[in-house]
């Protein structure tokens, strides 16, 4: 008789542990749960430029063994964009646009609306403008910059496009002190918002030394006239010369200056009329020169 009484007392302990997991099993509870935000039916002339979230958040009641169930990774919000306008558009969140398993139910979601600032898709073509950077010499400077292609077509919000005059390179690193000509590749410095065709171009720069304008008095030399008496007139010439500004800085920079003109080997005695040249140092240039022709008397 005892041995049965332990018999019924393990069989009652076994069905009350069942039926309490039955009952806990079936009892409804709640769980917050992050559901990522899909987006459908929005215009292509229409882009939202702030408030859009990427998930929402769910409170999701169903029972412990459902909730425990729930494959989360198929669940998503379905965001109808079809009726945006531009300017401010308030989105009213539904719960029931989650595809939950019919046994769950969204009780809450948050945020529970959206303030969507919505823009108008525009396109324009801008022209584009290079930017460099380098530490370059103080006698070096920027002489000229092309790009290619020179203009882009841009693609994005009218509020943004609308308040740009040109479109930026990404800096271009130049990486020599004196740099002479620098061709590279580069990218756009856009905003995320935006798109260009293409999407980078090719910059060409070119850089030279600082060039000072200056008036210089010199002597003309005779060149080919050895062995022949002759006289000029005048015998100096006046020039005003593009020239380096480092140069100007060293001791003797006018000993590099020549003015000359050339004998012809015909020419006999008499009085002619010769053309007046100038040899200068690298990136030297004549702008004027006074006279530019002298007379040269040979007995």
């Amino acid at each position: 008789m005892l041995k049965s009484n332990w018999q019924y007392r393990i069989l009652a302990v076994v069905m009350a542990v069942f039926f309490w997991y039955l009952i806990s099993g079936q009892e409804k509870v709640e769980m917050w749960v992050d559901v990522p935000v899909e987006v459908s039916h929005l215009s292509e002339d229409y882009t939202v430029i702030s408030g859009m979230v990427s998930k929402v958040t769910v409170r999701c009641r169903a029972t412990k063994t459902m909730l425990s169930r729930m494959d989360m990774a198929r669940l998503a919000y379905n965001l109808d964009l079809s009726g945006l306008e531009q300017g401010e558009n308030t989105i009213v969140l539904d719960p029931k646009r989650i595809n939950l398993p019919r046994a769950v139910q969204a009780v809450e979601i948050t945020p529970a609306r959206l303030e969507l600032e919505v823009d108008r898709i525009v396109s324009r073509e801008l022209p584009v403008e290079v930017v460099w950077t380098g530490a370059i010499s103080p006698y070096y400077e920027l002489k000229n910059k092309m790009v290619e292609p020179a203009a882009l077509h841009v693609r994005g919000p009218e509020k943004i496009l609308k308040n740009m005059d040109t479109v930026k390179t990404r800096p271009v690193a130049v990486d020599s002190d004196r740099p002479d000509r620098f061709q590279r590749k580069a990218g756009l410095d856009l905003r995320p918002e935006l798109e260009s065709t293409p999407s980078d171009v090719r910059v060409e720069l070119v850089f030279g030394p600082v060039l000072e304008d200056i008036w210089v008095r010199k002597p003309i030399e005779v060149r080919g006239a050895q062995g022949v008496n002759y006289s000029l007139d005048p015998g100096y010439v006046r020039a005003y010369l593009d020239l380096p500004r480092e140069l100007l800085q060293e001791d003797g920079w006018r000993e590099k200056i020549h003015y000359y003109v050339e004998k012809n080997p015909g020419a006999g005695p008499g009085v002619h009329e010769l053309q007046v040249y100038a040899e200068l140092p690298e990136h030297g240039q004549v702008l004027e020169m006074r006279p530019e022709k002298v007379e040269i008397s040979i007995d």
